[in-house]
C-alpha cells in the first residue's frame, strides 16, 4: 500500500499538494479571503465569550468549561496567519524551522484540546441533568480544573510527535512546513489512524451517545408526568443535535479525506488538492461554530452578554436582540450594587463566586415534575 509521506493533522500543510509547479496557480487569493474571514470570526467570537465570562463575578462551572474551549480554539487561530501568508506567497513557509515547529506543535495540541473539552463538557452535561441526584455534588470546582488539566496534558503529550520531526522541506521548488515522521510510510499510517480515531471517531461516539442517554431520560420523564415537552427541553434537544451536527459536518470531510489520502495512489490532481483545501477550511470553522453556539443558542449567555461593560453600548443600540430580563439594570440599585440574579453576572469588582449549579430539583423519574430544569439551556 501506498503512503504519502505527509502529515494527516497540520492544516497548513496540503496532505494533496499540487501535483506539479503549474499547479501553483491553485494558491489563489480566495483562500486567503476564506481563512482570513475564519480567523477574524473565530478570533472576534471566542474574545468576546471570554471577555463576558471572565468579567462575570458569578460564574458557573459549566462556565470553566466553555472559557478553557474559548481558549483552545483561540490559541488554534494564531497559526492562520502565517497559513494564509504560505498560500498567498510564492515562496510557501518562510518562517524558518523553529517558527514552524512551535506553531505545528500549538495548532495540534489546541486542535485536540478542543475535541477534548468538548467531550468532557457533554459528560458533564450528562451528570447534570441525568444524575444530578446521585453524583451531582461531584461536579466541584477541583474536579473541574482537574478534568481540563489533565486535558490539556494529553493534548501536549499528543502533539509531541509534531514538535520533535516538524521542519521545513523543499518540494518542487517550494518551502513547505511539513510533518517527516520517521519510519514512514508505515509510521505514517498508523499515525494517521490513532488521530483520527482519538481526536474524531472516540469523542464523536461519546458525543452522539451521551447526548441521546440525556434526550432519552427527559424524554421518559415527561411521559412519566403526563406532560408535553416544555419549551426548555426542546431547546435542549436542538442544542443537543446542534453540537453533535457542528462536530460532525466540520471534522468529518478532514479526517475523511487524511484516510483516502492513505489508500491513495500516484500523485493528486487539481481536485483532490481543493478537496483537501475546503476540508481544513471546515476544520478551522469548528473555532468559530463553537462560540457563535455558546453566543446564539445558549440563554443563560445572552442573558449575561448585556451585563458585561464591553458589550453594554452594543446593547443599548440592539436591545430588541435580547431578552427582557437580560436589560442591564439602572440607577442605584444596579448589579454593581446589589448580588447578581440566577444566571446573570455582575460586573467583576469584587471576589469571584462559581457555583455547582445544583438543580432545584432531582430530575428523576420517580419524582414529580417541578418547575423548570435549571442550566439545561446550557447543555454546550
Amino acid at each position: 500500500m501506498s503512503v504519502p509521506n505527509v502529515t494527516p493533522s497540520l492544516p497548513w500543510m496540503p496532505t494533496t499538494l499540487p501535483p506539479s509547479p503549474a499547479s501553483l496557480s491553485l494558491r489563489s487569493p480566495v483562500w486567503g479571503v476564506v481563512y482570513g474571514v475564519i480567523c477574524g470570526c473565530g478570533v472576534l467570537c471566542n474574545g468576546l465569550v471570554l471577555v463576558v465570562l471572565l468579567s462575570c463575578r458569578h460564574t458557573l462551572v459549566s462556565d470553566l468549561y466553555v472559557v478553557n474551549l474559548a481558549l483552545a480554539d483561540l490559541l488554534s487561530l494564531l497559526g492562520m496567519p502565517l497559513l494564509i501568508h504560505q498560500l498567498l506567497h510564492d515562496r510557501g513557509w518562510v518562517f524558518g524551522d523553529l517558527l514552524c515547529r512551535a506553531v505545528t506543535a500549538l495548532d495540534l495540541n489546541n486542535q485536540i484540546t478542543g475535541v477534548g473539552i468538548i467531550t468532557a463538557l457533554c459528560v458533564d452535561r450528562y451528570v447534570a441533568v441525568v444524575h444530578s441526584a446521585t453524583m451531582g455534588q461531584r461536579r466541584s470546582v477541583r474536579c473541574t480544573w482537574l478534568v481540563t488539566g489533565c486535558v490539556w496534558v494529553c493534548s501536549l503529550l499528543l502533539s509531541t510527535p509534531a514538535l520533535l520531526y516538524s521542519g521545513v522541506r523543499w518540494g518542487e521548488g517550494v518551502a513547505l512546513c511539513v510533518l517527516d515522521l520517521p519510519g514512514a510510510p508505515l509510521s505514517l499510517y498508523w499515525y494517521t489512524l490513532v488521530h483520527s480515531l482519538l481526536t474524531f471517531l472516540l469523542p464523536l461516539s461519546v458525543i452522539v451517545v451521551l447526548y441521546s442517554l440525556t434526550l432519552h431520560h427527559l424524554s421518559r420523564v415527561m411521559k412519566r408526568v403526563q406532560r408535553a415537552p416544555s419549551q426548555r427541553s426542546r431547546r435542549v434537544t436542538r442544542m443537543a443535535l446542534a453540537i453533535v451536527a457542528a462536530f460532525l459536518l466540520c471534522w468529518a470531510p478532514f479526517h475523511a479525506v487524511q484516510l483516502l489520502n492513505l489508500i491513495s495512489t500516484g500523485p493528486p490532481s487539481n481536485s483532490a488538492f481543493y478537496l483537501n483545501q475546503a476540508a481544513i477550511c471546515l476544520g478551522y470553522a469548528h473555532s468559530c461554530v463553537s462560540p457563535l453556539l455558546v453566543i446564539c443558542c445558549t440563554e443563560g449567555f445572552r442573558e449575561r452578554l448585556p451585563h458585561a461593560r464591553c458589550c453594554q453600548f452594543l446593547f443599548r443600540r440592539w436591545a430588541g436582540f435580547w431578552p427582557v430580563s437580560a436589560y442591564p439594570p439602572q440607577g442605584p440599585n444596579s448589579a454593581i450594587n446589589s448580588p447578581p440574579a440566577s444566571g446573570i453576572c455582575a460586573p467583576q469588582h469584587r471576589r469571584r463566586t462559581i457555583s455547582l449549579e445544583t438543580p432545584p430539583f432531582s430530575v428523576t423519574e420517580n419524582t414529580r415534575l417541578s418547575p423548570g430544569i435549571r442550566d439545561e439551556s446550557s447543555i454546550l
